[in-house]
């Protein structure tokens, strides 16, 4: 059987390099997006770590435990490759929170706390920091330079690298192990052994030295890498979400994500699907060419399974060498490409920054390193085995499906047309269109083949366009509220009080510099929302919204609970109450789910704009309210405030309250606090929104609480945060941040995103393409004797070439209904879904431009129109004798 394999591949070389090139390339796709995919992930646990430090969780612990783990431990069940010490000796509340650590090597290079210069601490007065910490403390010195801290001179001995994640209300300073403080906490950052799965290896370690689980927090930016949490049964999770009542089909799609890495083993499989269908496609037409040899093979007695075997053999050869080449042509070219778009699937954006920044921090790690490319030799290995199994299963599907034909009939090797005889010429017709048609469809399954080739590569470039154009809209939306990258300047307060402001006055003097540009302002305040218990339930999916937030300690103790059913049986929720500038209120056009703003009608009317609450799989709700409904909001009296008022539980003389008609329906606010409802885990907290001048007007707040300003047209940015730095000197527990490069550089990966998906869809279509020219092209070769029939009636090459011009414009034709019907009522819908409900998309405004669905649509029609034009040309050289010989 291997010598006839042998022969076979010899002898029909063009079908053999055909079926060679289809494996190299589907195994160049399957092994350089599946790395592509890898490398991404690596690059972005690479990230996580950089942001938000390399370390899995910390513990807080006694001292005797504190003391005896150590760094390249070994226990029952655990690695302990590194375990950093801190010791936190004193705090102080003003003019920030300040916390003075003490903390060994190991914790410093966990968190990136490199030492940029200086030293670090030895003396009980000595100090060290990062930049952004002793900006805004007010030092501008060198190491060896005293600061003043809480009426305590200290000397800075160093300035350490910022902290990537650093907290919106807390600094760390670093001391030596002389200071001392008014107490002590202690904490390991422990770091396993990432081959193993993590939560078994702290189930151990917790075992060992006794540990309850509450004194334990994970790094979960880092460990959602690792397996930092028992996964459930994928069984289970199905079942949860089909029979379940909270369960659906998103349900399903997220747990695995989540606990299985759906979009890395999802991709290794579709990519092995098309693969197989590619090189099912090509080996069944090679094979349909050699039919008649088979049926002479089981007229020598050949058994059907030596058969099979002898094409499992050709496949496998064939395989064996087209496989790996695949492989090594797509990580090669692919780890050329990835350093310029290492940035493509990963979760944050890239750049360096030195200015401590925290709700954009994320957006600057990635570009503080090279990202390096890693082979998936998993993906590799299971795409081989996947593929070597199927293709076995292919080479004996091919041969049984011979058995529904006569032996006679597979050596005729005509088993791929259906007779059926009708006479046309009793009436004057178009005989070449008769035949065109019956020629087309005289196989309806080869049809079907040839229309799906034609159609999967467009349908595939539809889909990813209309991403990419979506994924500009959301990038855009995106950066101005989940990112707080709408301008590069945020000036706020390190306070949690609503006692600290920004005067209006410094708020007018940044308007009025001519270096600065966009200069929005914004009010802020902590309010009430009071419901009846028929609002609140008006979806009964919706009343459990707030739980997890009213379990919080930090909600509980601070505002008594988030969400609150009071005596009288009403609910009373908490809420994010912005005064933002009309300017800025436009902007929120984009965000409307329902709705219109009009800033001037908001004002004049006493309107408001709320944020709808949105679920974990992209749903929005607002308590069963529309536009135009009214809601009744309280916010706390600035006389006589106190944090205590925050719970809304004093009396009403405390507090102002208010009717407002609700002017839009929105699914995300701008800029936004950072201090009081949105703390980690928590962001986009729900908020009313109105205009300044009705904060004023309905709660007598003057002052504000941020404000966001872009650099104008050619300004230089340093020195126009400098002189930023310089308005707010004299602002108590003002800070800057810059997030200029943080910006430019979300752009840059924005522009890698769109250029890549683009390309892959061009990879794709290409490979159709490969598929599309020898399907068609057997399609017409196969048909050589009837067309050798028909020159020898008399035909003019001219009319034969229209009539195989006509088979070429009907294929694509066809192809294009099916794009445009698939598209439009199939793909397009499940798209909607995928974009809203997975990757939860911020609102799918845009479409695939009319330009490309034309161009798509003429393509079409003229790659079908080449693929039967280039075996046209064959048979016109070939003489007719040779043609009617078949």
């Amino acid at each position: 059987m291997l010598k006839l394999a042998w022969k076979y591949m010899k002898y029909y070389k063009n079908q053999t390099l055909a079926i060679f090139a289809s494996i190299v390339l589907t195994a160049a796709l399957l092994s350089g997006i599946s790395s592509l995919i890898y490398s991404s992930q690596k690059s972005d646990l690479a990230n996580s770590k950089i942001i938000y430090g390399d370390w899995q969780y910390f513990v807080e612990t006694d001292q005797e435990t504190f003391q005896s783990v150590q760094s390249g431990e070994q226990g029952e069940g655990y690695v302990l490759e590194k375990c950093g010490k801190m010791e936190i000796r004193d705090a102080v509340a003003e003019p920030f929170v300040i916390y003075f650590i003490c903390a060994d090597d190991v914790y410093r290079q966990m968190t990136h706390r490199d030492l940029i210069e200086g030293t670090y601490p030895e003396r009980e007065d000595e100090i060290a920091a990062d930049q952004f910490v002793l900006s805004n403390l007010g030092f501008s010195g060198e190491p060896g330079d005293s600061l003043r801290i809480n009426e305590r001179e200290y000397i800075v001995t160093g300035i350490l690298k910022s902290e990537w994640a650093a907290s919106a209300n807390e600094m760390e300073i670093f001391v030596s192990d002389s200071f001392v403080g008014s107490g002590s906490q202690t904490f390991l950052y422990l770091s396993f052994d990432e081959d193993e799965k993590l939560y078994k290896q702290l189930d151990a370690f917790q075992r060992q030295y006794h540990i309850s689980s509450d004194s334990v927090e994970g790094n979960d930016e880092v460990i959602q890498y690792l397996g930092g949490e028992k996964p459930d049964r994928i069984w289970d999770i199905v079942k949860f979400g089909l029979t379940e009542e909270d369960g659906n089909f998103t349900y399903i799609i997220l747990k695995l994500q989540s606990d299985y890495n759906l979009a890395y083993n999802g991709m290794i499989f579709l990519m092995c699907l098309f693969s197989l269908f590619v090189v099912y496609s090509v080996f069944n037409i090679s094979v349909a060419k050699r039919t008649s040899e088979y049926g002479i093979l089981q007229t020598l007695g050949i058994s059907e399974s030596q058969i099979g075997g002898t094409l499992v053999l050709e496949l496998w050869m064939l395989f064996l060498v087209g496989y790996p080449l695949g492989c090594l042509l797509g990580n090669g070219v692919l780890s050329l490409l990835y350093h310029r778009f290492s940035g493509v699937f990963g979760e944050n954006g890239a750049g360096t920054a030195e200015t401590g920044l925290t709700v954009a921090d994320q957006t600057l790690a990635k570009g503080s390193e090279t990202a390096n490319f890693y082979i998936s030799w998993n993906a590799m290995i299971a795409g081989f085995l996947f593929l070597l199994i199927s293709l076995a299963v292919v080479g004996f599907i091919v041969v049984h499906s011979l058995r529904k034909h006569s032996l006679k009939e597979v050596m005729n090797g005509d088993v791929s047309h259906t007779k059926r005889r009708k006479i046309y010429a009793a009436h004057p017709i178009n005989m070449a269109g008769i035949v065109v048609r019956k020629f087309m469809f005289s196989n309806k399954k080869k049809v079907i083949g040839i229309l799906l080739s034609l159609s999967i590569g467009g349908c595939i470039f539809l889909c990813t366009t209309y991403m990419v154009e979506n994924l500009k809209v959301h990038a855009e939306l995106s950066m101005k509220s989940d990112d707080g990258l709408g301008s590069e300047y945020r000036i706020s307060l390190r306070s949690t009080s609503l006692n600290d402001v920004i005067p209006k006055a410094v708020a007018d003097k940044i308007k009025n510099m001519p270096e600065t540009t966009d200069v929005y302002a914004t009010k802020y305040t902590l309010g009430e929302l009071k419901l009846t218990a028929d609002e609140f339930l008006a979806d009964e999916g919706w009343d459990d919204y707030f739980e997890y937030q009213n379990r919080e300690s930090y909600f509980v103790q601070r505002y008594g609970g988030i969400c609150i059913q009071q005596e009288d049986g009403t609910y009373t929720i908490k809420y994010d109450v912005y005064g933002y500038d009309e300017e800025l209120l436009k902007q929120l056009e984009d965000f409307v789910l329902e709705g219109e703003i009009r800033p001037s009608e908001i004002k004049s009317g006493n309107q408001v704009v709320v944020v709808a609450n949105m679920d974990g799989q992209g749903n929005y709700y607002f308590y069963g309210k529309k536009p135009g409904d009214t809601i009744t909001l309280q916010v706390p009296k600035q006389e006589n405030y106190t944090d205590d008022l925050l719970k809304f539980q004093s009396r009403q003389e405390n507090y102002i309250e208010k009717e407002f008609e609700i002017a839009a329906i929105v699914s995300r606010p701008l800029t936004q606090e950072e201090g009081f409802l949105n703390v980690e885990p928590w962001s986009n907290a729900q908020s009313v929104i109105m205009t300044n001048d009705q904060m004023t007007e309905n709660f007598g707040l003057t002052d504000y609480s941020f404000i966001n300003a872009s650099p104008a047209q050619g300004a230089d940015t340093e020195q126009v945060s400098a002189q930023l730095l310089q308005v707010i000197r004299d602002v108590p527990k003002a800070v800057l941040q810059d997030y200029t490069t943080a910006i430019e550089t979300q752009k840059n990966y924005l522009s890698q995103q769109q250029i890549f998906f683009s390309s892959i869809a061009v990879i794709l279509l290409i490979i159709s393409l490969f598929h599309i020219m020898n399907s068609m092209n057997y399609a017409i070769l196969a048909r050589r004797r009837e067309y050798g029939i028909m020159r020898a009636m008399g035909i003019t090459d001219s009319g034969f070439y229209r009539m195989i011009l006509q088979t070429g414009i009907t294929y694509g034709l066809l192809a294009d209904v099916v794009i445009f019907l698939l598209y439009n009522l199939v793909l397009r819908r499940v798209m909607d879904y995928y974009m809203v409900h997975i990757v939860q998309f911020l609102h799918i405004q845009a479409g695939v431009p009319n330009g490309v669905l034309c161009g798509l649509m003429i393509l079409n029609i003229i790659i079908a129109v080449i693929a039967v034009l280039l075996p046209a040309r064959k048979l016109i050289s070939e003489s007719i004798i040779n043609e009617l010989k078949g």
